[in-house]
């Protein structure tokens, strides 16, 4: 199914809450270009751009896409790292009525396969050395970056502005297509509308603001929650500040990039916000809102917020990708409260919690959440089962309402508030007993000492064994993770007892995704062995993990230049130390996979993946291959960790 022809099977009848009268997100960006044409719109990396020159740019854009075959009912796939060019491009593909696919070069290459099969993709904007789509046999025809001038592109979009207008693009055709991770499944290209988007954006100055703004994004463009504050900021005359791919993986420069333009607006995952609060640098007091979205709110976040920011107010949303960006809001949160809501639906959005006979429950009573009205995104791209699945006829509407099923779990307090209890999916079983992760991880949070909890959830003998809880622990601010027997004792009082995680594994920092999102797939591969071994430790305050400062003899000086050889390789650069910390040095959660593999092709065997997270520079790894390969000859030394099978790289959502 094409873009064109999902949003036709999706889109037979009139969304609830639509306002087709009101102006287009694009038209309200080009009047805004035409009201104050020399204010800035868009500031990333050396790159600022006016709004004529961006207007224009996208024009000149716009008119090469029509030439390339791109028009309503295709694709336009954006495969940029964060750039000017990236978001010009987005713009490009409104003008011309093609949806947008934001998918940079280092997402799975499963994601454009299933771009290509899923929509009619009429061109890739990318690198002309990205091997990604030279690797398909039926890529579409690529438009190199490096041939795309903004300058240029802006002078051709000002020749042509006198010309015939194009044709009108109706607000029913897809605005853009996000793919949602493959971890249950392949990758699910959700379809949105231009209409939808812009009913997601239209209410937000009731939160936001309306006065002059700075909106800092610290996500990227393949990630919906871009999206919102993106389209407010150029309808509105703001000006949108976007990291470059460096500055967001680097903590102290995003702080530096806030401070450096003043920003008013952040937008920001929860556990990247822990990130920024936690370092030595300090967010500007010029921030106004502060805006997180995409996990759970904990109250020791909120606190953590008015400590260092008591000026700036903060807002919880929430909202799966099938909604839109978001759907629910929580602008007034309290830290003395012992769950963050996820608030109120925003207008043109309803919420409904309701039992497995879509009736509402009780105040106070969990249920499952759906959202209906105009935040239910058209549904997925050539997945007509999936999409009748999730996106199901609501019983509360008009004929043709539609609600999605978000398979979250909530319940609605005395007040009217929503309050998040975790995922249907993340429910399993231990004797008998029924456990949902998100309330275990809740109960940890409740602890003083607790910042943030992940659990998770494994079955050490194979599918047949018993399922095993296994908690990963930050601490809060200026306090030390607490003793295994401490959390177990408190959690006691919130748990049935087949809920007690049976491990803790005390962290400084949760390992996190490329969206700042915690990374259960790394966290699965940190679950310490059923064989007693030791759990991971802690990295000191440098980010350098413990004890990596001893001798260096000969032996282990030839190791360490093997060990920087493969870190050159998997890094793409030959500028790490012996003590620098692979993560700072440029790694990622998906890079560290490749270095897993790369010397357990040259040692096999000798590390284990998990082991990668703790070990974090080329001495330690050295030193650590040194010590097993001597076990593994006879030598006197500690003994060899059993060989583990090399895990296939997975997918993550970005």
């Amino acid at each position: 199914m094409t873009a064109e022809k999902a949003g036709t099977a999706a889109h037979g009848t009139a969304v609830p809450g639509a306002a087709p009268d009101t102006p287009s997100l694009l038209d309200a960006f080009l009047a805004q270009a035409d009201r104050t044409p020399l204010a800035t719109a868009l500031v990333i990396g050396d790159t600022s751009m006016g709004y004529r020159e961006l207007a224009d740019a996208s024009a000149g854009l716009a008119a090469l896409l029509r030439t390339a075959g791109a028009r309503p009912g295709t694709t336009v796939c954006v495969r940029l790292e964060q750039s000017a060019v990236a978001v010009v491009a987005v713009l490009a593909a409104l003008r011309v009525g093609a949806a947008w696919a934001a998918l940079e070069p280092d997402l799975p290459e499963a994601r454009l396969r299933a771009l290509l099969n899923d929509t009619a993709c009429a061109v890739v904007i990318g690198g002309r050395d990205d091997p990604g789509p030279a690797r398909l046999d039926d890529a579409p025809p690529l438009m190199a970056v490096e041939d795309l001038d903004l300058t240029a592109l802006a002078e051709a979009g000002a020749r042509a502005a006198g010309g015939p207008a194009a044709p009108p693009v109706p607000e029913s055709a897809p605005a853009y297509l996000i793919y949602t991770s493959g971890s249950s499944g392949p990758p699910k290209g959700v379809v949105v509308s231009r209409r939808q988007l812009a009913d997601s954006v239209r209410p937000r100055g009731a939160v936001y603001g309306t006065g002059p703004s700075v909106f800092l994004m610290a996500m990227r463009l393949s990630f919906d929650g871009m999206l919102a504050g993106m389209f407010w900021s150029f309808s509105h005359g703001h000006t949108l500040l976007l990291p470059t791919a460096r500055e967001l993986r680097l903590a102290p420069e995003f702080v530096r990039l806030a401070q450096r333009h003043r920003a008013t607006h952040l937008v920001v995952v929860p556990s990247y916000y822990r990130l920024l609060l936690s370092g030595p640098g300090r967010l500007p007091d010029s921030l106004r809102v502060v805006v997180v979205a995409g996990e759970v709110c904990t109250p020791e976040l909120v606190a953590s917020h008015r400590a260092r920011l008591p000026d700036a107010r903060l807002v919880n949303e929430y909202g799966p990708t099938e909604t839109v960006v978001s759907c629910t809001v929580e602008d007034r949160p309290d830290p003395a409260s012992e769950r963050v809501p996820i608030g109120r639906p925003w207008p043109g959005a309803t919420a409904h919690v309701l039992d497995d006979r879509l009736r509402e429950v009780g105040t106070g009573e969990k249920g499952e959440l759906y959202i209906g009205g105009a935040f239910v995104a058209l549904g997925y791209a050539r997945a007509p089962g999936t999409t009748a699945e999730r996106f199901v006829a609501s019983p509360f509407g008009p004929a043709g309402a539609r609600m999605y099923r978000t398979g979250d779990l909530a319940h609605r307090d005395a007040n009217g508030a929503l309050h998040y209890h975790g995922r249907t999916d993340q429910q399993v079983k231990i004797r008998g007993a029924r456990v949902e992760l998100g309330d275990v991880e809740a109960a940890l949070e409740a602890h003083p000492a607790v910042d943030q909890a992940v659990v998770i959830c494994t079955r050490p003998d194979g599918d047949g064994g018993e399922p095993m809880l296994t908690a990963f622990v930050t601490p809060a601010p200026g306090r030390t993770a607490p003793e295994p027997r401490e959390l177990r004792r408190h959690c006691r009082f919130h748990l049935v007892e087949q809920a007690l995680p049976t491990r803790f594994v005390p962290l400084d920092r949760m390992s996190l995704t490329s969206t700042g999102k915690a990374d259960r797939r790394s966290l699965a591969a940190l679950v310490p062995p059923a064989t007693g071994e030791p759990a991971p430790g802690p990295e000191r305050e440098d980010g350098r993990a413990g004890g990596e400062d001893g001798p260096a003899g000969g032996e282990e000086t030839v190791l360490r230049r093997a060990v920087r050889d493969i870190w050159a390789g998997v890094l793409g650069h030959d500028d790490a130390g012996p003590d620098d910390n692979f993560f700072g040095a440029g790694g990622n959660s998906l890079k560290v996979i490749e270095l897993y593999s790369a010397l357990d092709e040259r040692w096999p065997g000798t590390v284990r993946v998990g082991e990668l997270f703790d070990l974090t520079t080329i001495a330690a790894q050295a030193r650590a291959l040194e010590e097993r390969t001597a076990a593994a000859s006879g030598d006197a030394g500690p003994p060899s960790p059993p060989a583990v099978a090399r895990p296939a790289p997975v997918a993550y959502e970005l």
